[in-house]
């Protein structure tokens, strides 16, 4: 028994020496008829991954630089204490367009009002709410008073929240932006602020002709 057992090892080993042999000659045969389509797309694919590679550093390295020009932009504003940055969001909309721009208060803590009309003639409550600290995590509370605030005292067809802290946090902006969107609220936060005071751009949902600063 133990003979047939050895006997049966050796053919299966020799079956598969001759297996594993012929497909070794189908494959030198197969790289030798095609040996030139294989370097051509061997070389075309080394070419595209280092072509992507290279275009993927380029453009980290230009977000970088674009949002360290952004932070840098910031900074001044970040230096701004609350009459400043509510003064400087008042000539933001002047300069893009907005008019009969009027301040109409503050509420406890959640920021400085106005009220303007679009270039399009359509009445928007903007609430301008410089950067305390707890504005990244409580955003959701500042949203909820606007909405409720502009609709329903001011009549507002729109309401727009501006501030310099950061509301699309990756644990939050889910959240803030759903909750923008149910109450029609425009969320305008720290980088969007920053691109739209550079790129002279207001929100696409309130669009504005630029005009120059009276």
């Amino acid at each position: 028994m133990r003979s047939m057992s050895t006997s049966v090892k050796v053919i299966i080993a020799a079956v598969g020496a001759f297996l594993a042999y012929t497909a070794l000659r189908a494959l030198v045969s197969w790289v030798a008829t095609y040996w030139v389509t294989i370097v051509t797309v061997t070389g075309l694919a080394l070419v595209l991954a280092v072509g992507v590679f290279l275009f993927r550093r380029h453009q980290t390295a230009a977000l970088r630089a674009e949002y360290a020009e952004l932070e840098r932009h910031l900074a001044a504003i970040d230096g701004m204490d609350v009459p400043e940055f509510e003064e400087w969001i008042s000539q933001l909309l002047r300069r893009d367009g907005f008019r009969k721009i009027r301040f109409v208060g503050r509420v406890a803590d959640l920021g400085g009002d106005f009220i303007a009309t679009t270039p399009d003639d359509r009445r928007v409550m903007i609430r301008a709410k410089s950067d305390d600290g707890t504005l990244s995590k409580r955003g959701a509370r500042h949203i909820q008073a606007l909405g409720a605030h502009a609709h329903a005292r001011f009549k507002a067809d729109a309401a727009m929240l501006v501030t310099n802290a950061d509301l699309h946090r990756v644990k939050t902006a889910a959240r803030h932006d759903a909750l923008a969107a149910q109450l029609g609220v425009v969320l305008v936060d720290r980088r969007e602020l920053a691109l739209w005071s550079t790129d002279q751009k207001p929100p696409a949902e309130l669009t504005a002709t630029p005009a120059e600063v009276g």
